[in-house]
């Protein structure tokens, strides 16, 4: 579908985390951006709920934890048999594979993007810890080889950190906390010296790789069906949880489109690659997803102007977004400013 002039109850929001950073970019890399900038520069600057992209997801749908639905999607996904119990019974906690990386006097987190963990692997880790873990109630399962999920019969009663707060930085300061945060440190410690000494590890290293030596727990709770809030009729991109969360609301999902399409109603479209490139502290992926971006939103432009899109809203998953109707664009006296200038250049600790 492209845009028209028929479907002007057509509404588009846009969650990009990492649109202003922090990142610094170099002169010499920096895209140009004037679609961006001008929907910046001419937008309505709103508060917007929910905090990281699993923050912004989970606020959009109402929901109250990532896990449930991230599993239930990959479980889809995978054809993974979750028998005896499915991905829609009981307490289900984000368990991700990391690497945890000496520093000095901390550890360092990194999560699986880059670990290349192959299906054997996670296979072998995962029954692993479940014969060590057998007697505490607790089950690992690996729909996807790179995503893992922790079942407990008695759910623990823990304040969590979502996992891409943690990438790249000491976990010192991010752990659970919590009634339950001693035995849950516990168990984890336990975990890590078993993965430690495992031979898939072991056989990792002498190949020069990271070893998957740790899991970050997060994003606990149960699932159930989502009928509530401003629910959009589709989603598009956003991985696991976005689609998870969509089935869940009864939404439509699917893959991101290239570039923007304009639909009726409204759309929820997700796009995660300036995230990626912030985690990695990579400028120049930045800047190529920038120009990706950029290419993206042009359709949604013209489709403001001519009147075929009611509405665009850019959410930049840290509490702020941009507004835009039609009347935005003839706000002349807000000049663009370029989309560099306005990145935040604070950086991980």
């Amino acid at each position: 579908m492209k845009a028209g002039t028929g479907n002007t109850d057509a509404r588009l929001e846009v969650l990009v985390p990492g649109l202003l950073g922090p990142l610094p970019v170099p002169p010499q890399q920096a895209p140009a951006t004037p679609v961006l900038d001008l929907l910046l520069a001419r937008g309505d600057v709103v508060e917007r709920p929910g905090t990281e992209l699993a923050g912004a997801l989970l606020a959009q749908f109402g929901a109250a934890a990532a896990a449930p639905y991230a599993l239930a999607a990959d479980a889809v996904a995978a054809g993974f048999a979750m028998e005896p119990a499915s991905e829609h019974d009981g307490f289900w906690m984000h368990a991700d594979p990391v690497h945890l990386r000496p520093d000095r006097d901390r550890l360092r987190l990194f999560d699986a993007r880059h670990l290349g963990i192959s299906r054997a692997e996670a296979d072998a880790l995962v029954a692993e810890v479940n014969a060590h873990f057998s007697g505490d109630g607790l089950r690992l399962v690996a729909p996807a080889a790179s995503r893992w999920y922790l079942a407990a019969e008695q759910p623990p009663v823990l304040e969590t950190v979502p996992l891409e707060r943690v990438i790249g930085r000491s976990i010192d300061g991010h752990l659970p906390t919590g009634p339950d945060a001693r035995r849950w440190a516990r168990l984890l410690n336990e975990a890590q010296m078993l993965l430690f000494q495992s031979p898939v590890n072991r056989a990792r290293e002498a190949a020069g790789r990271p070893a998957v030596n740790g899991l970050w727990t997060w994003g606990g709770g149960r699932w159930q069906p989502l009928r509530g809030g401003a629910v959009p009729d589709r989603v598009l991109g956003g991985g696991p949880l976005a689609a998870g969360l969509a089935a869940a609301a009864g939404a439509a999902a699917g893959p991101l489109p290239e570039p923007a399409q304009i639909a009726p109603g409204s759309t929820l479209a997700v796009i995660d690659r300036l995230r990626d490139a912030v985690l990695d502290s990579d400028e120049t992926a930045w800047a190529a997803a920038a120009d990706a971006l950029e290419a993206w939103l042009a359709p949604a432009l013209g489709a403001l102007r001519s009147g075929a899109l009611a509405e665009l809203i850019l959410d930049d998953c840290d509490g702020r977004g941009w507004r835009l109707r039609r009347g935005s664009l003839r706000r002349l006296w807000r000049r663009p400013r370029a989309l560099v200038e306005r990145l935040e250049t604070g950086g991980a600790s």
